[in-house]
């Protein structure tokens, strides 16, 4: 096993593809600097291109039809809105409209979420649009593993897929090997456990950037009481209503939701409703969320908009009768890219039917 950060983990799932794969190419701006360490090696198979999304887009999907198996980066989804034609009307349809016979297995790197100083206009993830949209993968890793299995599976599967990597988690690492990680199975989650097992308390449901607070919680709190940690990472194309997820969820007395987005009609509201649905069990559930507001430019007014794990240890304290003593909130670690080690946490994985 090695130490690889998130960003590593993509250039080195760049590089696996690139390597298996003539066909397999990698398109956006920047991508032939020596610091993405791809054009070096696949001179005929990385591309820069300008800045001209709706036009680079296309020429991805075009390609993808016709054999090749593009990846097209973004680096960020707001520009990547000005391409959610050929995404959405044509990507996402393709096959569909040829009645399954005309795959068009186009990958998406769209970078999403928040990041210092980035404001309002730079700092959304519009998770819904792509959750909404049958005919297309969507994959949001939380952990370097996750993005270096996802990547490789996008390149694999026959459908387009929209890979929507959080910037938050560029500078988190793991310890992990590269030969051993799946990549030829759809991962829908991963479950976090403490070792008290008797009531199945209280389960954290998260996915992307919330995972780091919610394993916080989870660390504060495992030697207390019964709390485990819901991961939501990969969506299907054509079924996004997960029973394997439901059956674990429905096993806890409370959920907490933690959402590093504003929570209404979100990813996790749309797990809610569906929850609700196929679901007798009256379930006591708590949300965590940033309000229903573009986030703030400046550090003063962000700390107040994104929730942090204090919050939802003040949450269960309270219930609970017990007290923790926490440290306050640092500069840095309310406002600059964290460097969080994800090796520390054993998981159970969740793969798309078992």
């Amino acid at each position: 096993m090695i130490k690889i950060n998130f960003t590593d983990a993509i250039k080195f799932a760049h590089l696996k593809n690139l390597a298996r794969n003539k066909k397999n190419i990698v398109l956006g701006l920047g991508m032939t600097y020596p610091n993405e360490g791809l054009y070096e090696k696949f001179k005929n198979q990385v591309f820069d291109t300008p800045v001209s999304e709706m036009s680079i887009t296309g020429m991805a999907v075009g390609l993808a039809s016709q054999g090749f198996r593009p990846c097209i980066v973004h680096g960020r989804v707001e520009f990547a809105m000005l391409a959610f034609d050929q995404i959405f009307t044509h990507a996402s349809r393709w096959d569909y409209m040829f009645g399954g016979n005309y795959k068009c297995p186009v990958t998406f790197r769209i970078a999403i979420g928040r990041q210092w100083g980035n404001g309002p206009q730079h700092t959304a993830s519009y998770h819904s649009i792509f959750l909404q949209s049958p005919g297309i993968n969507v994959f949001i890793p939380s952990r370097p593993s996750e993005a270096y299995e996802y990547l490789i599976y996008s390149s694999l599967c026959s459908e387009p897929s929209a890979f929507l990597e959080h910037r938050w988690l560029y500078k988190t690492f793991e310890y992990f090997d590269l030969k051993k990680t799946n990549s030829n199975k759809l991962l829908l989650a991963t479950h976090y456990q403490s070792k008290i097992n008797k009531k199945k308390k209280y389960l954290i449901i998260t996915y992307a950037d919330g995972l780091i607070e919610a394993l916080k919680t989870y660390e504060c709190l495992k030697d207390r009481i019964d709390i485990s940690v819901l991961n939501i990472s990969g969506f299907n194309f054509n079924r996004r209503n997960y029973y394997e997820i439901i059956k674990i969820i429905i096993k806890y007395d409370e959920i907490i939701l933690f959402d590093t987005s504003p929570y209404e009609f979100g990813l996790l509201s749309g797990l809610v409703g569906f929850l609700g649905i196929v679901s007798n069990k009256v379930m006591k559930i708590k949300k965590f969320s940033p309000p229903f507001t573009p986030c703030p430019t400046s550090p003063y007014l962000t700390k107040n908009y994104y929730i942090n794990y204090r919050k939802i240890i003040e949450y269960i304290q309270k219930k609970e009768n017990f007290k923790i003593i926490l440290k306050k909130s640092s500069f840095d670690e309310l406002n600059l890219w964290p460097d969080f080690d994800f090796t520390l946490y054993k998981k159970k994985k969740i793969y798309l039917n078992g």
